[in-house]
């Protein structure tokens, strides 16, 4: 979703500047003294949403679990919504070949949606889900394929199964999948493609695993056929296999 806006640099750039300044002020910031780069001390804000269901109640994980991490993506922005994550985990979008697993590296990648009134540079967004499904998943780790398949090099199968592989060592106590949709209504180009003053729809798939009620891992998929085709760059889908 994030790396769409590549070509608008200059924008997020300001933005993060401005973005990262108030948010140092309330967090601080902490230096790598072995190292030479800065890192950032993310300390978690107390939830304003007490009992109401969500990240921060108890008891098996629902539909309020994922309406929770929307509302806070958009509403909280990217200093709350980044302490939905364990201090361990991995988020990725397929769609981008996108794989973040620090803390400050997501923060980087969801700031752009923090300016999201409509004369914001990258338009308005809203995702809503549509359907949950989920539940308590004991103890576990990821199983991972191996050896090389047939008709594959090593090294091309690295390059594809690499993503899907990092972090599954992270082990996770619940799971879920839920369905969304993603409604953009667009300021500026999108994926270079053009799409000011355009609305696209199109549907998307995150899967979670959770542990204590903390994101381990992350797998977000998204149709990017579907804006495409909404901004006149691709052709419909030929559907031959319906009745006529």
């Amino acid at each position: 979703m994030h790396l769409g806006y590549l070509n608008c640099a200059d924008e997020l750039d300001e933005l993060d500047a401005n973005n990262r300044r108030s948010f140092l002020k309330k967090s601080g910031a902490a230096l790598l003294i072995a190292g030479a780069s800065p890192a950032m001390a993310f300390t978690a804000p107390k939830s304003a949403k007490g009992n109401g269901g969500g990240f921060d109640s108890k008891g098996r994980m629902g539909m309020s679990t994922g309406e929770d991490w929307i509302d806070t993506f958009f509403n909280g922005g990217a200093k709350e919504i980044i302490h939905y994550y364990a201090d361990d985990f991995v988020f990725e979008d397929i769609t981008f070949f996108q794989t973040i697993e620090t803390k400050e590296e997501l923060y980087r990648a969801f700031l752009p949606f923090d300016n999201n009134g409509p004369d914001s540079p990258l338009g308005v967004h809203q995702f809503d889900i549509i359907r949950y499904d989920g539940g308590p998943a004991g103890d576990r780790t990821a199983l991972l394929r191996q050896g090389v398949p047939e008709g594959y090099s090593e090294s091309e199968w690295k390059m594809w199964s690499a993503a899907a592989s990092t972090g599954a060592d992270h082990d996770y106590d619940e799971w879920a999948v839920m369905n969304w949709v993603w409604k953009a209504s667009h300021n500026m180009d999108f994926l270079g493609l053009p799409a000011k003053g355009k609305t696209t729809h199109t549907r998307g798939i995150t899967f979670h695993c959770y542990k204590n009620r903390k994101i381990v891992r992350e797998f977000t998929y998204w149709n990017f056929r579907d804006v495409a085709i909404q901004l006149g760059a691709f052709p419909e889908p030929n559907k031959f296999w319906l009745k006529k």
